[in-house]
């Protein structure tokens, strides 16, 4: 939905279409309004102000040319024309706006620390998970490229000892035989 309403931007569509609801109300009561009537004029405009159909700018801009129409008219008294209520704050507004920054900055901050806390927590798991893998592939039966020469080496060893065990009991067999090589 466009924003844009008789040359105001609104921040929100909600503004916006009371903005066009009061644009229609305008053009309804310009219809209306005889301006050889300076006292129906005033009629409409006060009731306009007490009955408060007018918030936006485009409605405050219809009264503020009403108004004055009706203060450069000598048959109107100044006294008579009311005066156009304000009811919003622009303080508050200035304050609201600033809020949402400041809001928006610390979301911007939490936005980002909350991916990298995760990120840092996977980065964790994983150096974990590779440490483990080191582990297991050194203390492993099979060789691996880690510990494949501590392996041959206790391979052989382990050989060389049988074959030393088998030496001594040919050996003594041997010799319980009586056969002397």
């Amino acid at each position: 939905m466009e924003r844009v309403v008789d040359g105001y931007r609104f921040s929100s569509d909600e503004d916006a279409k009371m903005a066009e609801e009061e644009l229609q109300r305008v053009n309804y009561i310009s219809e209306k309004l005889s301006e050889d009537d300076p006292k129906s004029v005033l009629l409409v405009y006060n009731k306009s102000i007490q009955s408060g159909i007018f918030t936006t700018p485009v409605g405050i801009d219809f009264l503020k040319s009403i108004q004055s129409y009706l203060r450069k008219n000598p048959q109107i008294d100044n006294e008579d024309i009311a005066d156009i209520p304000i009811r919003i704050s622009y303080a508050d507004a200035l304050i609201l706006k600033q809020n949402k920054r400041y809001e928006s900055l610390n979301t911007k901050e939490k936005n980002y620390r909350q991916p990298y806390m995760f990120s840092l927590l996977i980065n964790v798991v994983l150096v974990i998970m590779v440490i483990a893998m080191f582990v297991i592939a050194l203390k492993a039966d099979n060789p691996n490229m880690l510990n494949y020469k501590t392996a041959i080496l206790n391979e052989y060893s382990e050989w060389e000892q049988e074959l030393k065990d088998r030496e001594q009991a040919v050996r003594e067999k041997e010799s319980e035989l009586g056969i002397n090589p």
